[in-house]
């Protein structure tokens, strides 16, 4: 049987309508009335016949007698509605007008019941409340061919965004400090991970001189495309902030550069768009070092002997928030073999297995047993421990962090076999 499938269904067309009876008479007298009334007509005798037809013909209406040689109208009507994908409007003929009729007619899935004998009028009533639905089904058709074109563009753009996406964060990845290009007497370990590929958080080393650097870690507020592409825009302000005037020895004072990043922001945005920062500042050779905090979670020092951080700042105004914000400067030394840890706020709101928040303290034991390994080893270990632990959580937030170590002059690395192979629980 041919199937009225979408394309031609949904295409305009003249109105075709199949007349199944066995009775010349009674078929001639149908043809006739449906000339009347503007119908492209076909024929056939009997159920056999008509499928016949329906195999050949797209046909919107089906008018059938029930009682017919070979296949009667009522196996005609249940073989039509179970075989084809867009059914036409079945109408059945009957000189019975007994409910049970009715009954037996609606349940072979007939949607129309013609008593005989009937006037042209009632005809031509059924057949237009039958041309009703063909044209909303022909409208329907049509707005589904409508939405799955939509669709399949649909598709294609948010393939192509997620390709940009792979590629942006690659980008984003490949912005992150190298520990090779840093000068003699420090190290580092790092950790980004977005909540949706891209992040709004960012950090960066940047290296002033042979024993003087410049550190930030910002974090830009949300996450996705527009937290990354503001946290792009900050890290280039300041990068460059960050590199001295030529023939300059002077260290940036970290207020400074908050306070002119707060104006950049509120003069460039005004959609709510702020971001949380530390800065600072360190000289490598005598570990004397200052920053700046502006709305961040608090850095902290930690050294190998104990697993308590010593908290630093006091958080201070995000940037971008308010014009008459001020931002202090806090001075603090890095001793030999001891470390500044910076990190955003989105690693502190994930819970251990025993339901508590992580906290300073438990990311001060890690660090610290991680410190047990060889160098070359750390840097591995400490994103592979926070792979594991994040990686049964669904992240609500973007998570960064930068360690800075100032190496002990002459003095070998500690090593041991006692790692930690977890997050605490």
């Amino acid at each position: 049987m041919r199937k009225n499938d979408q394309t031609p269904e949904c295409q305009d067309h003249h109105t075709t309508v199949l007349v199944v009876e066995d009775s010349i008479a009674e078929r001639v007298r149908l043809v006739a009335m449906l000339g009347k009334l503007d119908y492209r007509i076909l024929e056939a005798s009997n159920g056999l016949e008509a499928i016949a037809q329906l195999e050949k013909n797209r046909v919107d209406i089906v008018i059938s007698d029930w009682r017919m040689p070979g296949m009667d109208g009522f196996e005609l009507c249940k073989k039509v509605k179970a075989t084809t994908d867009l059914a036409p409007y079945f109408i059945l003929l009957t000189g019975q007008k007994t409910v049970s009729d009715l009954v037996a007619a609606m349940d072979a899935g007939a949607d129309d019941f013609i008593a005989k004998p009937f006037a042209v009028e009632e005809l031509r009533v059924r057949l237009n409340a039958g041309r009703r639905i063909i044209d909303l089904r022909h409208s329907l058709c049509v707005k589904n061919e409508q939405l799955s074109h939509s669709l399949a563009r649909e598709s294609e753009t948010l393939a192509q965004l997620k390709e940009d996406l792979v590629a942006a964060e690659t980008l984003q990845r490949a912005l992150l400090p190298d520990p090779c290009g840093l000068p003699a007497g420090v190290t580092m370990l790092h950790y980004f991970k977005g909540a949706s590929g891209v992040a709004g958080d960012s950090y960066n080393i940047v290296t002033l001189s042979p024993t003087q650097i410049a550190f930030y870690l910002i974090d830009v507020s949300g996450h996705g495309i527009r937290s990354a592409m503001l946290s792009f825009y900050a890290t280039q302000l300041l990068s460059n902030t960050s590199k001295p005037d030529l023939g300059s020895t002077a260290l940036p004072v970290p207020s400074q550069v908050a306070q002119e990043l707060n104006q950049r922001f509120l003069a460039e945005f005004d959609d709510g768009d702020y971001l949380t920062m530390v800065y600072g500042v360190l000289d490598t050779a005598t570990g004397q070092g200052s920053f700046c905090q502006a709305g961040h979670p608090n850095p902290f020092l930690l050294d190998h002997e104990s697993d308590a951080p010593e908290i630093l700042g006091s958080q201070g105004f995000p940037i971008g928030m308010l014009e008459e914000a001020t931002y202090e400067d806090v001075t603090f030394e890095l001793k030999p073999g001891h470390r500044l840890v910076l990190t955003s706020d989105g690693l502190f709101s994930c819970r251990m297995a025993s339901g508590q928040l992580l906290t300073q303290t438990h990311l001060a034991g890690l660090l610290n047993r991680i410190a047990q390994l060889p160098t070359a080893r750390q840097q591995e270990k400490f994103s592979s421990t926070l792979d594991s632990f994040l990686a049964i959580r669904e992240l609500e937030d973007d998570i960064s962090a930068l360690l800075i170590e100032r190496t002990a002059q002459g003095t070998a690395q500690p090593h041991s076999t006692k790692l930690l192979t977890s997050v605490p629980a």
